[in-house]
Parts: C-alpha cells; sequence; structure tokens
C-alpha cells in the first residue's frame, strides 16, 4: 500500500509564506478566533533590587496566540508596596490605561514579576502578525494530526519490517525539507534558529515552519526510537537536549586530555569525537549514529579516564575498547608496530613479534555493537587483518629465498569456480554459513582468501579480500533478498 505524503500542508504554507500576495488577500481573523476565547497583549516587567535601589525592565509585549506565550496563571503572593508604587509610572510609560488592563504578580525563585495583560482586537494585529499567528496555530493542529495518523497507520502493520519501512519514509521526507528550510533561513547562529523578531517577517514564519518540523522528528525519535534510520540528520532540537546531559561530562574529558602529557598525535585522535560534538552547527550534517557514538565515547572517557592514569597506553586501551576504527588511529597503531620492526633483521623474529601482536589484539575485548566509523569494519578486525598478512607476507618471502617455491600455489593454474551471485552475496552466503555453523572455521580472513582464491563472477574474474572485507561488513537490503531467494529456492527443491 502506498502511503500518503504526510507534509501536504507544510509545503502549502511555505508556498504561501513565499507568495506575500496569496496570503494578504486572505482574511485569518476568523481562523484566529476560532484559536482563542480572548486577545490580548502581556507586557512583562521583571524587577531587579540592587543596594537597596529598586528598578525595573519591560520587555516586548506579545500577544496570546504568540508561540512563546506562556499561560498566565495567578500567584498568591505577597506584593511589596514598594513594587506597587511602581504600576502608575510603569503605565503610563507603556501608555496603557490602568482601567482596562489586568495586572498579575508573580515570584519564582525570590525574583519579582509583574504581567500586564491589554485587550486587542484581532482585527487591529497587523497583517504580518495575523499570518505568522496563522502559520503556528494551523503547523500546531497539523502536527496533532500527523502524530494521531502515524499512530493509527503503524498499530494496523502487521510487521516491524514494515514499520520501520514507513518511519524511513518520514524521516526522510521530513530530513529534505528541513535542509530546504535551513538554506532559506539561513541563521546567524545554532540559536538563531528559534529566535523571531518584532517583524513577523519571512523569516519568522519560516523558523515556525521548521520547528514544527523538528517537533515532529522529536516525536519519531521518542515514539518509534527502535525503528529510525540512524544514518539520517539527527534533529538540533535532540542535540541541544543531549549535549545538556552530558556537558559536565564533556568539559572534564577535555581538561584531562587538554591537561595530559600524551602524545600530540593521539591527543588530536582522541579529541576528534569531542570536537565533533562540541563545535556543531545546525547548518552542518550529523546523524543520529555519529552524534550516539560521540555520546557514548564521552561517558566512556569519563568513567575510565583520571589525572593518574592517563598516558598513551591508557588512551590506546580506551580506544580500542570503544573500537575506534578510524583509518588514523589504525594507521598510528601500525605504525608503532613498523616502528618496532623496523630494527629486526631476522624475518624469523618479525614474525614472532607480529603472531605476539596478533595474539595480544586478538584476545582484547571491544565493543563490537559500536563503532566510530559505521561504512568501516571494526578497529580489531581492521588490525588483525593487517597483521594476518604482514604475516603471510614475510612466510612466503621466507620460502622463497629458501627456494620453496612449489609449495606455494600458482594462481595462474588453479582453477576458480564460476557463480552466478555478485561478491557482495557470495560473502553474504558464506557469513551466514558462518552464523549457522555451515563452517566453523573462525579466523574471517582464511575464509576471505578462500573465496578470493576459488570463485569468479560473471564480473570479477579475481575478487580481492578488500572488497570481500567491505561488502561483509555492509551488507545491502538488496544482496540479503538476493540471498533470501535464493535460499527460498533450494528449500523447494529439497522437497522435491
Amino acid at each position: 500500500m502506498k502511503h500518503k505524503y504526510i507534509l501536504e500542508t507544510y509545503d502549502r504554507i511555505i508556498n504561501e509564506i513565499k507568495n506575500p500576495k496569496i496570503v494578504f488577500e486572505n482574511d485569518f481573523v476568523p481562523f484566529l478566533l476560532s484559536c482563542t476565547e480572548e486577545s490580548y497583549l502581556i507586557y512583562k516587567v521583571n524587577f531587579i533590587k540592587e543596594n537597596g535601589i529598586i528598578r525595573y525592565q519591560t520587555k516586548e509585549p506579545i500577544h496570546n496566540l504568540h508561540p512563546k506565550f506562556e499561560e498566565i496563571n495567578t500567584i498568591e503572593t505577597f506584593v511589596d508596596e514598594n513594587l506597587a508604587e511602581f504600576i502608575p509610572s510603569i503605565l503610563q510609560e507603556l501608555n496603557l490605561d490602568s482601567k482596562v488592563v489586568r495586572l498579575y504578580w508573580s515570584t519564582k525563585n525570590g525574583s519579582d514579576s509583574l504581567y500586564i495583560l491589554a485587550d486587542i482586537d484581532i482585527e487591529d494585529l497587523t497583517n504580518e502578525t495575523r499570518f505568522f499567528f496563522y502559520c503556528y496555530h494551523t503547523l500546531q493542529k497539523e502536527n496533532e494530526r500527523i502524530k494521531k495518523l502515524n499512530k493509527e497507520t503503524i498499530f494496523n502493520f502487521k510487521s516491524n519490517q514494515r514499520t520501520e519501512q514507513y518511519i524511513h519514509k518520514k524521516q526522510y521526507a521530513i530530513e529534505n525539507l528541513a535542509a530546504r528550510l535551513i538554506k532559506d533561513i539561513n541563521p546567524a547562529n545554532t540559536i538563531d534558529i528559534y529566535k523571531y523578531s518584532n517583524k513577523y517577517d519571512k523569516k519568522d514564519c519560516l523558523k515556525v515552519v521548521y520547528i514544527y518540523l523538528e517537533k515532529i522528528l522529536r516525536f519519531i525519535e521518542k515514539e518509534y526510537r527502535t525503528y529510525l534510520n540512524i544514518n539520517i540528520q539527527i534533529p538540533y532540537r535532540s542535540i541541544l537536549v543531549k549535549e545538556f546531559e552530558i556537558t559536565d561530562k564533556l568539559n572534564q574529558v577535555k581538561n584531562l586530555l587538554l591537561g595530559s602529557t600524551i602524545n600530540e598525535g593521539l591527543l588530536k585522535l582522541a579529541y576528534e569525537p569531542i570536537l565533533k560534538v562540541s563545535t556543531i552547527k545546525i547548518q552542518e550534517k550529523i546523524t543520529y549514529y555519529e552524534f550516539n557514538y560521540c555520546s557514548d565515547y564521552i561517558a566512556a572517557m569519563h568513567n575510565q579516564l583520571d589525572e593518574e592514569n592517563i598516558s598513551d597506553n591508557a588512551i590506546k586501551e580506551i580506544l580500542f575498547d570503544l573500537n575506534f576504527n578510524s583509518a588514523h588511529f589504525l594507521q598510528y597503531l601500525i605504525f608503532e608496530v613498523q616502528t618496532e620492526l623496523e630494527p629486526i633483521i631476522d624475518i624469523k623474529e618479525k614474525i614472532d613479534l607480529l603472531y605476539k601482536y596478533l595474539k595480544n589484539y586478538n584476545q582484547k575485548q571491544n565493543r563490537y555493537f559500536i563503532k566510530y566509523k559505521e561504512c568501516l569494519p571494526p578497529l580489531k578486525v581492521q588490525l588483525t587483518s593487517w597483521l594476518e598478512e604482514e604475516i603471510n607476507y614475510l612466510t612466503k618471502k621466507i620460502k622463497l629465498d629458501t627456494n620453496q617455491v612449489n609449495d606455494i600455489k600458482s594462481s595462474d593454474s588453479q582453477i576458480k569456480l564460476l557463480t552466478s551471485l555478485s561478491v557482495a552475496q557470495l560473502v553474504y552466503l558464506f557469513s551466514l554459513m558462518q552464523e549457522t555453523e555451515i563452517i566453523k572455521h573462525k579466523n574471517q580472513m582464511d575464509i576471505f582468501r578462500f573465496i578470493a582464491d576459488n570463485f569468479q563472477t560473471k564480473n570479477v574474474e579475481t575478487i580481492s579480500v578488500d572488497s570481500l572485507k567491505v561488502k561483509y561488513y555492509n551488507v545491502e537490503s538488496a544482496t540479503k533478498q538476493a540471498i533470501r531467494e535464493k535460499i527460498i529456492e533450494l528449500l523447494t527443491i529439497s522437497k522435491l
């Protein structure tokens, strides 16, 4: 079943914002009257007491239909007579008649505020103001409709797969529209997107649209977290919320790293995820996957680091544990091994050292369920693969040096089996055989080499091990579907 595009109302509002002639030919008064029983301006006056002197500060008034409106709740509290004395001069300054205003006092956290409510007819608001309120309240109602529609639609799905597909489509539609809005608004900074001017101009209206798009994404994020496409851009509001939760840890880790004496190159590597979170701007794209990894990274660093144990080895251990599979960190670790190998002349001693590294890294635990670069294999796999390749190369070199050339298989004379599967499908099939223990061999590199040495496809005569590694750790849905169909075909044949 084809699902209806959910952002039609958003597109219509954006079209009206960008074509003001369409807007001002219409009258939004009846619509706005349906949104509220009252129409008034709210003036907030804050009182400040310093050194026995009382002064007050008056903020710009907002209408009760404004997005930033906070419902006035009368708080029964004693009002200082010294503050009440200021009321006549405040009203005079604001050019308000005391007979037609309502006054409310509020005391929060020891701070006194006065709210002055002055009635105003919606017809007396400017066209721009009325249209701004129209955009806000239309989208507020539309979001409620979309939330209800999503819940009803998803409730009727019979499988998690259909729910996931549905959520992903909605995410893509919202992300694409939000990205276009950011370009149109071009905010001066990360906070500007959430601030309205007093002009209620085109930018203000576009900000309303963007903010309500974010609200839909936030709703999907909270209600359907397990179905999210984690490679889609995370709403900036979510970043702000989560940043607030980790700010203290972030600052402490920053101070520990910058105040340490660890190797400068290692410091830059360890600081990379921290920099990604602390310098993010609204115009930049950071996915759920990236942000979640960086947040977990900061929390783990905070838990495991302290001033006494901060050293090169401690940082490397943490980065390995966190599966920090950056290509630069891999090169850093490889360079360390190469530096230790360089002064060794005897090849057997080199192989022995490489085996020690291989044993140590194979025995290390790390978090396979998360990794820094989603498109790359886990750090442990990359590093052990490199060590195995080096051992394999040096072993062959010894055989060549001792004239044992015949022990090395000639790739020219070797027969390869032709398969109708693609390289991606072939390696995925072998991974399934491993998972089901049809193949019990544990060394992944041996399996990659076996496939490369013994198979060819219609399009690829020589399959590279690197290609197999990449496709093994990044399986596309089309690949899974193709193998699923082949397995069904096998099951059908087996019944005959």
